[in-house]
C-alpha cells in the first residue's frame, strides 16, 4: 500500500509542474513537447524505474539511461522550438529533466526532499515574470548585499568549529587565568564559547534584516515588517527586536513599522513556547494556555490600534541604501554569547535552588532551551507543573525585558518609547493571571 501511494505522489507532482507547464502553453500559444499528460508520465517514469533500481538491480544504471533519454528528447525539443519560434528559452525542457529526477527521489527513499523540488520548481515557474521584474530592478548594492550575505552564511560559517571550549581551553587566557585565584575546575566548566553559534546568531540578524528589506520591497513598508515580525518570532524574536532596533536608528522619522515587527516577534514567540510544550510535554499546556495568549494577544492589540492610526496618515516610505549592516549584526553576536556565558556562571552559583534565578538569567538569551528543559523535568517528575509553568513563564518575562533593554540602549527614543510601554503592558498582564491563577 506504501509503495502504491508513492507513485500516487510521484503522478500528482509531475500534474503540478505539468499544470503550470500546460497554462503557460494555453496562455501564449506556444507548444511545446510536454504539457499536463506528459510530465505525469515523465514523473510516473522517473518514479518506476528508480523503483526497479533501488528494489531489484540495486544499481542506478536503468535510472541514468532514463535520464540520458529524457535528456536527448529535451534538447531535440529544444532544437525544434528554437527553428519553428525562434525560442532561447530552455525552461520546459529544463522542466522535464527535474520532473523525472523527482519521480525517481519519490521511490529511492527521498520522498519529502522530491515534494519540496516539487513545489519549489512549480513556485519559480509560476513566478518567472516577478522575478525577472526582480532581477531587472536589481540595485548593484543589492546584488553585492545578496553576494556578502552568501560569502558569510555559506563560506564563513562552515568553516568555524561547532565544539564548545572554555577559557581554560584558549593557550593564552589559561596561563592567565592560572595565575589568578580563581578556581581552575569551575573555569573549565565555564564551556558555553562556540564560534560556530556565534556567527549563526549573526547570520540569523542579518538574515532578519535582509528578509525585512525583500518583504517591504514586494509588500510595501508596513505588510512587509509585518510578515517579517512573524517569520523572525519563529526563529527569534531577540533577533528581530536587535534588528529593528537598528533599523529605527538609521530611519528615524519612521516608527510604526520597526514597532510593529518587534510586538509580533515576541507575540508569536510566546505563541511557539505553547507549541514546544504541547510536543514535550502537553500537561503544562493548560496553566501556560491563558498567561501566554494574553501576553501575545495583548501586543497584537496594541499594534493593531498603532496601525490603524499610521494607515490615516501619509506615511513616509523607507529608502534603503543597504539591504543589511553587518556591523550591528555582529555586535550582537557578541553580546549573545556574553549573556549565554553569565547564564552558565549563574546556574552554576544558583545550582538546583536557584531554579527560579536560572530560569531569568537563562531567558536573558533564550526562551526555548528552558522551556524544553522544564518540560522535560516535569515530564520525568523531577519538578512539579507549577515549578515548571512559572520557570517558563519568567524566562519568558526576563527575555522580553532584555529585548524592552535592547530597544532602549540600540534603538531610536521614540521607538523604544514605544516598545518599553507595550512589553510593559504585555508583561502586567501575563504575571498578573500568573499570581490569581
Amino acid at each position: 500500500m506504501e509503495e502504491v501511494l508513492t507513485f500516487f505522489i510521484a503522478i500528482l507532482l509531475g500534474a503540478l509542474i505539468g499544470l503550470q507547464r500546460e497554462f503557460e502553453q494555453q496562455h501564449t500559444h506556444i507548444k511545446r513537447f510536454a504539457g499536463l499528460r506528459t510530465f505525469i508520465i515523465i514523473t510516473l517514469m522517473g518514479a518506476i524505474l528508480g523503483y526497479i533500481s533501488q528494489n531489484k538491480l540495486d544499481n542506478l544504471l536503468l535510472v541514468t539511461v532514463g535520464l540520458i533519454s529524457i535528456t536527448a528528447f529535451a534538447i531535440i525539443s529544444y532544437i525544434t522550438a528554437f527553428k519553428k519560434y525562434q525560442i532561447t528559452s530552455a525552461t520546459t525542457e529544463l522542466a522535464a529533466m527535474m520532473a523525472y529526477i523527482i519521480g525517481v527521489m519519490c521511490t529511492i527513499g527521498f520522498l519529502i526532499q522530491a515534494v519540496i523540488f516539487a513545489i519549489l520548481t512549480a513556485a519559480f515557474l509560476t513566478y518567472k515574470e516577478r522575478l525577472h521584474s526582480f532581477a531587472k530592478k536589481l540595485k548593484k548594492q543589492e546584488l553585492f548585499a545578496i553576494v556578502e550575505f552568501a560569502i558569510i552564511a555559506l563560506v564563513v560559517l562552515p568553516l568555524l568549529p561547532k565544539n564548545n571550549f572554555s577559557p581554560m581551553d584558549v593557550p593564552i587566557l589559561k596561563d592567565i587565568l592560572l595565575s589568578t585565584p580563581l578556581n581552575p575546575a569551575l573555569l573549565q566548566q565555564l564551556n558555553v564559547f562556540n564560534l560556530y553559534n556565534m556567527w549563526l546568531m549573526v547570520i540569523l540578524v542579518a538574515g532578519i534584516s535582509f528578509l525585512g528589506y525583500i518583504f517591504v520591497k514586494f509588500l510595501g513598508q508596513k505588510k512587509g515588517y509585518g510578515l517579517t515580525g512573524f517569520v523572525g518570532g519563529l526563529i527569534s524574536s531577540t533577533a528581530v527586536t536587535i534588528s529593528m532596533a537598528h533599523e529605527s536608528k538609521r530611519f528615524k522619522k519612521i516608527l510604526a513599522p520597526f514597532v510593529i515587527a518587534v510586538v509580533v516577534a515576541t507575540s508569536t514567540s510566546f505563541f511557539r513556547i505553547l507549541i514546544e510544550v504541547i510536543v514535550v510535554n502537553n500537561k503544562l499546556l493548560l496553566p501556560l494556555l491563558i498567561p501566554m495568549s494574553l501576553m501575545a494577544l495583548s501586543g497584537l492589540i496594541l499594534i493593531y490600534a498603532l496601525f490603524k492610526k499610521t494607515t490615516k496618515k501619509n506615511v513616509k516610505e523607507i529608502e534603503f541604501k543597504q539591504p543589511f549592516a553587518l556591523g550591528p549584526a555582529i555586535k550582537f553576536g557578541l553580546f549573545f554569547t556574553f549573556i549565554i556565558f553569565l547564564s552558565k556562571v549563574m546556574h552554576l552559583l544558583a545550582g538546583t535552588a536557584g531554579l527560579y534565578i536560572t530560569s531569568i538569567v537563562s531567558g536573558f538569551a533564550d526562551v526555548d532551551a528552558i522551556t524544553l528543559t522544564m518540560a522535560s523535568l516535569s515530564k520525568m517528575g523531577d519538578i512539579s507543573v507549577k515549578v515548571a509553568v512559572t520557570s517558563i513563564i519568567l524566562a519568558a518575562s526576563s527575555n522580553t525585558v532584555v529585548k524592552a533593554g535592547m530597544a532602549y540602549f540600540w534603538g531610536e527614543k521614540k521607538f523604544a518609547k514605544y516598545i518599553m510601554g507595550i512589553f510593559a503592558v504585555m508583561l502586567v498582564l501575563g504575571l498578573l493571571v500568573v499570581f490569581l491563577l
